[in-house]
C-alpha cells in the first residue's frame, strides 16, 4: 500500500485527551489485574465453602456432582467479569446453576438459573418461596444469558403481586432468580455470597 494512502488512512483514528492519557498509563491496567486476582482469592474463598458445605453435610443429589468451576471475561457489555457456578448442571434437557457472580463496575450477585426439566422439578417451591424472596430480582426476558439486573431483563420481586410472579415463573422457559451486593461491600461478600447460595439450596428443597 502506497505510503501517502497509509498515512491518510491512520490520520481518521482519532483519540480524545482522556483515552491519550490512559493509553499512557500502564498502572491503570496493572492495578485492573491485581483487582481481579483479589476477586478470584474471594470467589475461590467462597467456593470452598461451598465445597465444604456440601461435603459436611453429605448433600449427594446428583446435581452436585460436577466440580465448581470459576471462569472469567472481559466484555460483559464491556466490562470484565468474574463467575462462579456450582452446582452448575448442564444437559439438553436439565439446566440447574446456582451463579456468583463479579461484574466490574457494577456489583456482586448470586443467581439461581433453572431451565427444562430443572424447572419442572423446582418450579413449585420458587413459587411458594415468594414472601422470602421480595428483596430479590427475577428475570422477564427470553434472553437468559442476561445478567444485567437492569428493568429491561428483570423485576423486583416485591414490585410483583404473588399472581403476576407466579406467571412470570411459569411463562418463561427458565426461572432466574437474583439478590445483588454493592461492590463497596466486598469485604463481607463472602459471607453473603454463601448465605444467598444456602437460601438458594433450602428454596429448591435441598437442604432444610
Amino acid at each position: 500500500m502506497p505510503l501517502i494512502i497509509l498515512i491518510m488512512e491512520v490520520s481518521k483514528i482519532h483519540l480524545s485527551s482522556a483515552e491519550m492519557e490512559l493509553m499512557q498509563n500502564a498502572e491503570i491496567i496493572l492495578t485492573k489485574n491485581r483487582v481481579l486476582e483479589k476477586i478470584r482469592t474471594l470467589l475461590e474463598e467462597v467456593q470452598d465453602q461451598q465445597s465444604g458445605f456440601v461435603k459436611t453435610n453429605h448433600l449427594n443429589n446428583e446435581i452436585f456432582k460436577v466440580s465448581p468451576k470459576i471462569s472469567k471475561g472481559e466484555k460483559y457489555l464491556g466490562l470484565p467479569y468474574l463467575i462462579l457456578d456450582y452446582p452448575r448442571q448442564s444437559s439438553e434437557n436439565n439446566f440447574f446453576f446456582i451463579r456468583t457472580m463479579f461484574w466490574w463496575g457494577n456489583f456482586f450477585s448470586c443467581t439461581l438459573h433453572l431451565a427444562n426439566h430443572s424447572k419442572e422439578i423446582f418450579k413449585d417451591r420458587v413459587i411458594q418461596s415468594y414472601p422470602q424472596l421480595k428483596d430479590f430480582y427475577i428475570a422477564i426476558s427470553h434472553d437468559q444469558w442476561s445478567h444485567h439486573l437492569e428493568e429491561t431483563d428483570y423485576r423486583r420481586i416485591d414490585s410483583l403481586t404473588k399472581g403476576q410472579f407466579q406467571k412470570t415463573c411459569e411463562s418463561l422457559g427458565h426461572i432466574k432468580i437474583a439478590g445483588r451486593h454493592s461492590l463497596t461491600e466486598w469485604e463481607i461478600a463472602p459471607v453473603k455470597l454463601l448465605e444467598k447460595w444456602k437460601f438458594f439450596l433450602s428454596v429448591c428443597g435441598l437442604i432444610s
